[in-house]
C-alpha cells in the first residue's frame, strides 16, 4: 500500500510541476539576461550557481541568508554592468 501511495504522489508531482524544454548554458548568460527572466527562473539560476561554486569549493552547505545577500550583490553588480557575463560578475565579486 505504501508503494502505491508513493507512486501516486510521484505521478501527481509529475503532472503538476511545470516542465521546461529550455536548456541554458550558464556560461553564456549575461547580466542583461537576468532582467528578461522570470523571478522564478532567476531563483533557479542563483541556486544552481550556488551549487556549482559550492561544489568547486567542496562546500556541501547552503546558507539561505548568504544566498539572498549574494543575489543582492550580483543584482547590483549586473545592474551597473549589463553586458558583463554573469559568471564573470560573480568571479569579480568573489576576488
Amino acid at each position: 500500500m505504501k508503494k502505491l501511495l508513493f507512486a501516486t504522489a510521484i505521478l501527481g508531482l509529475a503532472y503538476t510541476t511545470p516542465s521546461y524544454a529550455e536548456v541554458i548554458d550558464v556560461s553564456t548568460v549575461k547580466c542583461s539576461d537576468i532582467g528578461t527572466m522570470s523571478k522564478e527562473d532567476v531563483s533557479y539560476l542563483l541556486i544552481w550557481l550556488h551549487g556549482y561554486y559550492g561544489g568547486k569549493a567542496g562546500d556541501t552547505t547552503i546558507d539561505l541568508a548568504s544566498l539572498e545577500a549574494s543575489g543582492t550583490a550580483i543584482g547590483e553588480k549586473c545592474g551597473a554592468n549589463p553586458e558583463l557575463g554573469l559568471m564573470t560578475a560573480i568571479q569579480q565579486l568573489t576576488q
